[in-house]
């Protein structure tokens, strides 16, 4: 059962299929190189989206988005 806030990036990325979600929901994460990623791996995707509204990378709807998506998709596996 994944959880948005406790699925790690790496996992977020290579398990849930997290470019695509960036594509939808957060456009100005998925235009990062992916060499970007890297140093979130092994950080929770909560605290990198949250690190990415800081950097204004995106906004805290579009963060909500994502994780509501990620969560209704996700959650019960």
């Amino acid at each position: 059962m994944a959880v948005f806030k406790d699925t790690l990036g790496k996992d977020f990325l290579e398990k849930y299929n997290g470019v695509e979600l960036f594509k939808e929901f957060t456009p100005g994460i998925a235009k990062l190189p992916k060499l970007m990623y890297k140093p979130y791996y092994n950080k929770k995707a909560g605290d990198v989206v949250d690190t990415c509204i800081k950097l204004g990378r995106c906004t805290a709807d579009e963060a909500a988005a994502l994780e509501k998506a990620f969560n209704e998709r996700y959650a019960d596996k």
